[in-house]
């Protein structure tokens, strides 16, 4: 086993009987769902009205810690063929009046699953090409395997006139998108969450009768550990019951990689306590799949050839996704998942359309 398989083996070894000693809730999927029988009013509580805890916590020193707490994987990365990009990318770039042809498209591979990641970088942007695999290495590969495409912009006065870069981050669907000077570890956390609060419980939450891309932090399971605190994690966990999730998922990673757990953040963290167990309780064992692997993986964007028409708006670039030519169909860059050997993660209904943007510090 490589070094940083066993790394993150260890991590889930250690935090997992931890988590379990000092949940709040019970031990089992059953005894949850029956604590919770004819608990329907949860369902109907529509604000978080509770204070963030005191003192906060610092998201610069999280910053800093995390990226020596997470084990970095091995990878590999390849260009993709000139004049092709994921549509996924090609709409960011418009929507943050980009010109798409500046924007470089490469493939990484990790060592923890066998088919890639597409990242597509602005060459204006001031995060090097290593730097984002180091970092998006670092992401444990059951979050990292519900992001289909990421997306690295310029500063605002960097890429060019009229471009307008519209948050620091974002998440549309499962793609992430991120500005200078935000693409850390903590925000990655918390981008991702949202992703996985709409897909990662929705087998279960369908089977428990809620329509198809309910939240799951919408719902009594999560409303019921908010219920139990008396303060939310951060300031911004107040906007929505998305917000409170996606923070609770951002200090839960911390609480599990620090000897002292929450305790190095703030001491009155217990506040919030519910909150952050109960995320570890549904979502640790995804997060940190036993195999140290992928267990699926979100398909990127389609690969589009862009040619831009003479005497039109380059913003406003011409689509090709058909196979065109032989030759064109054996360049085009292949993002399937299906038949790759890896299980493809398909977004529930409505999921492809949400649309967070990141407003921390």
């Amino acid at each position: 086993m490589r070094a940083s398989l066993l790394c993150s083996a260890l991590l889930a070894a250690i935090a997992f009987p931890l988590i379990g000693n000092s949940l709040a809730i019970p031990a089992s999927s059953h005894s949850f769902k029956n604590q919770l029988e004819g608990r329907d009013d949860l369902e109907k509580r529509d604000e978080l009205d509770k204070p963030p805890i005191y003192p906060p916590f610092s998201e610069d020193t999280q910053n800093m810690h995390l990226r020596f707490d997470y084990p970095r994987m091995h990878w590999r990365s390849r260009p993709w063929e000139e004049g092709y990009y994921p549509i996924h990318c090609v709409h960011e770039a418009q929507f943050n009046n980009l010109w798409i042809l500046d924007f470089q498209v490469r493939d990484v591979w990790f060592e923890d699953c066998g088919v890639p990641w597409t990242v597509c970088r602005h060459k204006d942007a001031k995060e090097k090409w290593y730097s984002i695999f180091d970092t998006l290495s670092q992401v444990p590969v059951g979050m990292r395997q519900y992001v289909a495409n990421l997306v690295i912009l310029p500063g605002p006065i960097d890429g060019g006139r009229g471009s307008t870069i519209q948050a620091a981050a974002y998440t549309r669907g499962s793609v992430l998108v991120f500005s200078p000077t935000y693409f850390k570890l903590g925000v990655l956390f918390h981008e991702i969450t949202h992703i996985m609060d709409m897909v990662a419980l929705a087998p279960f939450l369908e089977s428990q009768g809620f329509p198809e891309g309910t939240p799951f932090s919408r719902t009594k399971y999560w409303k019921y550990a908010y219920g139990n605190d008396t303060a939310v994690p951060t300031p911004y966990s107040r906007a929505s019951w998305q917000e409170d999730f996606a923070d609770a998922g951002r200090w839960a990673m911390s609480d599990i990689s620090r000897y002292r757990g929450l305790r190095e953040y703030s001491k009155g963290w217990e506040a919030c306590r519910t909150q952050i167990r109960a995320f570890q309780w549904w979502m640790m064992p995804m997060i940190f799949p036993k195999k140290g692997i992928c267990t699926g993986k979100v398909e990127g964007g389609y690969a589009v050839k862009v040619v831009v028409v003479e005497g039109q708006n380059p913003l406003v670039s011409l689509f090709q996704p058909g196979p065109g030519s032989r030759e064109e169909g054996r360049k085009r860059p292949n993002t399937k998942v299906a038949g790759s050997g890896v299980a493809p993660i398909v977004l529930p209904a409505g999921a492809a359309n949400m649309f967070f943007a990141y407003h921390g510090t």
